[in-house]
């Protein structure tokens, strides 16, 4: 059955807590305050109040919550909207609820739970997980060890320490993508697995070191009368000496460090010396040869020794086999690299030197021209001293390091012609400076790839060899004096180089003077001076008349004119001068 309650209220005269709503009168009053409520849920409930509102309720209905406690803000923001129908935005000021942010995760000191920051927080973008797959963007610096329990899998390339590339010169140590390492050294504890094992790759020599047929002395039988069997060490399995009968052989034992060091056979006594043999019979099978020494006398030190065990021997030469008559030595101590040829004894001359690359043996330092003259030999550089060369391509460079050029004589000038300076003439490779004929001068280009024609005052050009003079002549003088009837006109034909340079004189830089006598030969001073004045300035051509003449009732004896011409430079300075004259006779 249905329960019905009554809640009822005891009037009272309301006192505010607020100072304030007191002395406005509010809640001053009776109330009474029922409330209904019917078992079931079929009742009802009508709270009734006195009306009263905070100040800053605005502010607190922008704030809501949801039913899992999280807080939200209601505000004005401005917003862009798109319009349906046109597509196109504005911004517009709304009322937009969003969720309260956390802060990041180091600062967030209220947040309850991990959970409150969303899978798609910013805050995820700017720390490392440490529970999922996660990739940092920069460098991470690890001030602690770090200890993987898994595979180590590095991309790219790994490096330990301060890594520099390089085999002599290298530091730290590196393995790149393709798995190439390398590193300082390495200790190997039970064995060294490899498909190739390259070993001392630099090799560092002192004194000389022959490129022929090399062997090891294992042992030595004294077989009398300066005799010796020497059994050779078999460098490889299967290895057979390369050695022949009449070979020359030299020796060398060095054994002073190792002595020391204690690194001999006990009782072997310290040595270093040359030995100089002769084959006499070889066992290629047994790696067995059999020699005689040289006399002393026929060795280069005067003195020769016999050989030991350890000794190192190499073919020198051969007394019969041309074939084995040659060789090649690097010499650390004589600073060159040379290759013997024609070798039958220890004691070799200066026909025996085929090539050097070095320093110079002193039999070339010492080679004088048909003059008695010695080679002009630079001290400190170093030279090649071969019979002959075959090459393409030789650049010359001088004591600056400049290449030397080469000039070229490339005939008769031609328009058309591509001419260099200094420059690696693309046709023939040299590095070419090109030469002209031009007027029967030889010109020397001055700049690569000219086109003008070579000329006095063209700088692209510079005569080198040729006619030099600067002349000047008239072009028609071949004429008969009539004193009735005198008309002469003389013009001047000046030439540099054997080229017309006319056109280049100005007509200031030609004077015209006349040289005259009377009848009885004395010379008219005052008259010539007088025709000078008249017409000393007439420039490169003059007009000459009777009235020239001055005959004054007589035929004088001498008449001659002069014009003295003067070329000038490119910047007025006189460059050349020369004269012509013309006399009547």
């Amino acid at each position: 059955m249905n329960k019905h309650y009554t809640s009822i209220t005891t009037n009272r005269t309301p006192r505010p807590r607020s100072e304030r709503l007191r002395e406005q009168g509010i809640g001053s009053t009776n109330s009474t305050v029922v409330l209904n409520a019917k078992a079931g849920g079929g009742g009802n409930s009508s709270p009734t109040g006195d009306g009263h509102t905070h100040a800053n309720k605005d502010a607190l209905d922008e704030i809501s919550t949801d039913n899992n406690g999280y807080q939200y803000l209601t505000q004005l923001k401005e917003v862009t909207v798109t319009d349906p129908d046109t597509q196109e935005t504005h911004t517009e000021y709304q009322r937009v609820k969003e969720k309260v942010k956390a802060g990041f995760a180091d600062e967030a000191t209220h947040a309850a739970y991990a959970h409150d920051l969303d899978p798609d927080s910013p805050a995820n973008q700017r720390f490392l997980s440490r529970l999922l797959n996660d990739v940092a963007a920069g460098n991470i610096t690890f001030q602690q060890a770090i200890y993987v329990l898994g595979i180590a899998v590095f991309r790219g390339e790994a490096q330990f320490g301060t890594f520099v590339r390089s085999l002599y010169a290298g530091t730290g140590a590196g393995i790149d993508p393709q798995g190439n390492a390398e590193f300082e050294s390495v200790r190997v504890r039970t064995y060294f697995e490899a498909v190739e094992l390259i070993i001392n790759r630099l090799s560092a020599i002192e004194g000389d070191q022959l490129l022929t047929e090399a062997d090891t002395i294992d042992s030595v039988d004294d077989l009398g009368n300066n005799c010796y069997g020497l059994h050779l060490h078999s460098k490889w399995e299967g290895y057979f000496t390369a050695q022949a009968v009449n070979n020359v052989i030299k020796g060398i034992i060095n054994n002073l460090g190792a002595t020391a060091l204690g690194m001999t056979t006990p009782g072997t006594n310290a040595a270093m010396y040359t030995s100089w043999m002769r084959v006499n019979s070889v066992n290629a099978a047994n790696n067995y040869i059999e020699v005689t020494l040289y006399p002393d006398n026929e060795t280069p030190a005067g003195q020769n020794f016999p050989p030991c065990e350890l000794m190192k021997i190499a073919r020198w030469g051969n007394q019969t086999d041309t074939t084995r008559q040659s060789c090649l030595y690097l010499s650390s101590t004589e600073g060159r690299i040379v290759k013997l040829t024609g070798v039958t004894q220890p004691i070799i001359g200066q026909s025996n030197y085929g090539a050097v690359f070095g320093s110079l043996p002193d039999f070339v330092r010492s080679m004088t021209d048909s003059e008695g003259n010695l080679l002009p030999i630079r001290q400190g550089l170093d030279y090649m001293y071969i019979p002959g060369v075959i090459t393409m391509d030789i650049i010359r460079i001088d004591w600056q390091g400049n290449p030397i050029v080469n000039y070229v004589d490339r005939g008769q000038y031609d328009p058309n012609g591509l001419y260099y300076c200094r420059t690696v003439n693309p046709a023939t490779g040299e590095y070419e400076t090109s030469d002209v004929w031009y007027m029967g001068c030889k010109w020397r280009c001055c700049y690569n790839l000219t086109t003008t024609a070579p000329r006095w005052n063209n700088t692209h050009w510079a005569m080198v060899e040729g006619n030099p003079a600067f002349t000047v002549e008239f072009n028609d003088t071949d004429v008969l004096f009539d004193p009735d009837r005198f008309d002469l006109t003389l013009t001047i034909i000046a030439k540099l180089y054997n080229q017309d340079v006319t056109a280049d004189i100005l007509a200031a830089d030609v004077q015209w003077t006349r040289y005259s006598e009377d009848a009885a030969g004395v010379e008219r001073v005052a008259s010539d001076n007088a025709w000078a004045i008249r017409r000393g300035n007439s420039g490169k051509s003059i007009h000459l008349t009777g009235g020239d003449i001055d005959f004054n009732g007589y035929i004088p004896r001498v008449v001659r004119f002069t014009a003295t011409v003067t070329l000038r430079d490119g910047v007025g300075n006189e460059a050349a001068a020369d004269s012509a004259s013309f006399q009547l006779n």
